[in-house]
């Protein structure tokens, strides 16, 4: 009985409501697949130990990400799928043009510190072979 409810309790809280001016396909096509490599000049840059990757997917117009990605000690080239289950905001839909931006960090804060390496992509949500190469270091 207790596995039943907890089942129940997860399910409910999972969905994600769908608002009643969207209309459905827009959530269908909340995602962007693809894979990210790091340069051959930045491989030995990895940090050794625990780092993560940090997939982030902006709008054109707003500075705050619509949906952040976070993998701890990735093996490169690394394979993603980025939904609306990563989402920071529910109120925010993915859609449209938006910038991919992968970043190696020892750390798995939001902020770009020193010695991060980086590498961006503008693309459409929904869209799948999207290649983000991982090509600059934080100075």
């Amino acid at each position: 009985m207790k596995k039943v409810l907890a089942f129940l309790t997860l399910f409910i809280f999972s969905c994600q409501p769908v608002p009643k001016n969207v209309p459905i396909e827009k959530y269908r096509n909340q995602f962007i697949k693809g894979v990210v490599d790091v340069s051959a000049e930045l491989k030995s840059k990895i940090p050794n130990g625990d780092h993560f990757l940090i997939i982030s997917v902006r709008d054109l117009e707003n500075p705050m990400p619509v949906a952040v990605l976070r993998v701890k000690n990735p093996k490169f080239p690394y394979n993603f799928k980025i939904t609306g289950k990563n989402k920071i905001d529910n109120s925010r839909i993915m859609e449209g043009d938006v910038i991919l931006t992968a970043r190696v960090s020892r750390s798995p804060m939001a902020e770009a510190q020193k010695g991060d390496l980086l590498g961006s992509l503008q693309t459409k949500v929904g869209t799948q072979n999207n290649n983000i190469l991982i090509n600059a270091e934080v100075k």
